[in-house]
């Protein structure tokens, strides 16, 4: 989650202070899942997460991660190395619909590869 007050972002998996600044924090209530698929190329490098344009760390090659996010319409955006180029996925998530499940991969290209970034069902994401 990040920090509204100072932007650190910080692992949590409830209500706790924030590392960095001592802001409470709290899970908003709805999430993003996202799951990096393999890649067949064995591209094993980290890919950077950003949610609405801001950074949200870094996703590993077959992991699984999800982000509390209020509730709205959301914008996924993942680079891979040096490249930005992505094809963003917008979520919206409502009280109805609490949890986006998204899943990405890399699309390799003439000059760069592509990050492609798809919604997924529930049974689409590991356990």
């Amino acid at each position: 989650m990040r920090c509204p007050k100072c932007g650190n972002v910080t692992d949590i998996n409830g209500n706790v202070p924030c590392h960095k600044c001592g802001n409470p924090l709290a899970l908003a209530g709805a999430e993003i899942k996202l799951y990096r698929m393999g890649s067949p190329l064995g591209v094993a490098i980290g890919f950077g997460v950003y949610i609405d344009g801001q950074p949200c760390g870094h996703i590993a090659n077959k992991e699984t991660v999800s982000y509390s996010v209020p509730f709205g319409t959301h914008t996924v955006h993942m680079t891979a190395g040096m490249s930005r180029k992505c094809v963003d996925m917008t979520v919206t998530l409502t009280p109805q619909a609490p949890i986006g499940y998204l899943k990405a991969h890399i699309k390799p290209g003439f000059i760069s590869n592509t990050v492609v970034i798809e919604s997924a069902l529930p049974q689409d994401m590991p356990v």
